[in-house]
């Protein structure tokens, strides 16, 4: 296929690129620097230019809690009109194929686990990202109406929570792997004897290697042609005190570790059900936790001039 990617510099956009060119596609790979896609004329522009019969759609505006916390309005304003206006220029363009990515924060925070695809929009996400989950899911609304008024083969797909190489590891807006990472390797490096974690270290979270979020697009283009969404994750909860604890390890930071339970720890357990990953895409992750934080944190060692800080 002749594939147009956006983000593809961004995090799932640096491993997916690859694995689609070893496939035999014809990737454009597009970032920021090319088309300005809060624009509705560079958006029209980037369609001129490149004519894409399959897009797999991965630009968003993305962070951590803290992030997410403080910037709200700037997170439901970027992914609602960003997403919105390509959605609708890629129609008006005749895109025939397109993948959407969103994430599983999108699913309302009192939601049963493992967390089905059908329980999107049974209540409000959790607090601490909500701007950003529910202009996600309001977009993955949008692929699901122009399915049905104009027949194309547009879907969605719902990675968990994705972790290494090329990440963000910013102490600012970085998700809890790499921020964990960031924080080990700099005490380790200043001799600090101790660390301050924010929560409880209870919330359960389901992670997967970025490598296998990427192979499980690249099946989901292959073989996902439904309304439904696929969640593409492990399927499998750690507490965030198993997860502090396998960083520590990998990092080889021995100090002591205090626990701010004055922060959010946000959802309480969030565990995908994977079922239609495993069924309709024949799909399963390869890469383990621990295994997974050794390569992330090896890239973050060795590529420190590539890094967000």
């Amino acid at each position: 296929m002749e594939i147009l990617v956006t983000g593809a510099t961004g995090f799932i956009g640096h491993a997916l690129v690859p694995k689609l060119k070893t496939a035999g596609h014809k990737v454009t790979a597009l970032s920021s620097m090319d088309y300005d896609l809060l624009e509705q004329s560079e958006v029209r522009k980037l369609f001129r230019d490149h004519s894409p019969s399959t897009v797999i759609h991965l630009a968003a505006k993305v962070g951590g809690i803290m992030a997410n916390k403080n910037y709200p309005a700037d997170f439901i304003y970027t992914n609602l009109a960003m997403n919105t206006c390509f959605l609708e220029e890629a129609r008006k363009a005749g895109t025939k194929r397109l993948i959407y990515t969103f994430c599983g924060c999108s699913f309302g925070k009192d939601s049963p686990n493992p967390i089905k695809e059908e329980y999107l929009f049974k209540g409000l996400p959790d607090e601490n990202a909500m701007f950003y989950s529910l202009s996600k899911a309001a977009n993955h609304l949008q692929v699901a109406a122009y399915r049905r008024q104009y027949g194309v083969d547009w879907v969605s797909v719902i990675p968990g929570n994705a972790y290494g190489p090329h990440d963000n590891f910013s102490d600012k807006n970085s998700h809890v792997i790499p921020g964990l990472i960031r924080r080990f390797h700099f005490a380790k490096e200043k001799g600090d004897n101790r660390i301050e974690v924010w929560g409880t270290g209870s919330p359960v979270r389901d992670f997967i290697y970025v490598d296998d979020v990427a192979d499980g697009i690249v099946a989901a283009l292959e073989k996902h042609h439904e309304e439904l969404p696929i969640n593409i994750s492990s399927g499998k909860g750690v507490s965030i005190k198993e997860l502090v604890d396998t960083v520590r390890k990998v990092v080889g930071f021995e100090g002591e570790i205090a626990w701010d339970r004055t922060k959010p720890d946000g959802h309480a357990s969030k565990i995908f059900d994977v079922s239609r990953m495993r069924d309709m895409l024949g799909f399963e992750p390869k890469v383990d936790l621990e295994a997974g934080i050794r390569k992330t944190y090896d890239w973050f060692v060795n590529h420190r001039d590539q890094t967000r800080l």
